[in-house]
């Protein structure tokens, strides 16, 4: 995590690095579809370049690009995500908490959904049917929810699984959700900069 802080998710551009570049904004240009073209969300882009507030991205400056999209893979055994950037760029780690054996997180390919990324959403229980809010003390999903859609595998056509945060940070490295992803609030945050709804996809593997 170290060499990517350095690397990646800092303003350096090193020579010959064909992953990341400089990008000299044109009139008219906004951060959104700047990522856009390059395949990463617009908020890795404000943050790496310390954009305040992108409407304010001035014509004639340039930026540092990543080019995307990241992806993930999660091992169930031992309850490790790891992050790469295209297919085969290894980025960083994170451990993880996952599904209980009665509610399993399924393996096969996820793919981030379209509307899939939510800062602190009301959830309900699908058991109990309580809603959540943001606002409760015992809400569940942390600080970001980051849905995912079952294409390939056990996960094919499955629906309401995710990535999130959590206040039960216990449980990360152990079967203790509903299915779901868990992870450290902090990181989630950062996964939730990097991952593309539509192109971003996250593997679990046994």
């Amino acid at each position: 995590s170290e060499l990517a802080n350095k690397w990646l998710l800092s303003k350096n551009i090193f020579p010959d690095d064909k992953l990341c570049g400089s990008y000299l904004v044109k009139s008219g240009d906004q951060l959104r579809t700047i990522a856009r073209r390059y395949k990463v969300p617009w908020e890795i882009l404000k943050e790496i370049n310390k954009i305040s507030r992108p409407e304010t991205l001035q014509a004639g400056g340039q930026i540092k690009v990543i080019n995307g999209p990241f992806h993930a893979k999660v091992y169930r055994s031992i309850f490790t995500m790891d992050l790469y950037l295209q297919d085969k760029t290894f980025v960083r780690s994170f451990r993880v908490g996952l599904g209980k054996e009665e509610t399993e997180t399924p393996t096969g390919l996820w793919r981030v959904k379209s509307d899939g990324k939510l800062i602190k959403p009301p959830w309900p229980d699908p058991v109990t049917g309580r809603m959540y809010h943001p606002e409760d003390l015992d809400y569940p999903l942390g600080s970001r929810w980051i849905g995912l859609e079952g294409i390939k595998g056990n996960a094919k056509g499955r629906t309401g699984f995710g990535i999130h945060g959590t206040i039960e940070t216990e449980q990360i490295g152990t079967t203790g959700s509903r299915g779901c992803i868990r992870m450290h609030n902090g990181e989630v945050i950062l996964l939730y900069n990097l991952l593309l709804p539509n192109l971003s996809t996250v593997e679990v593997v046994e």
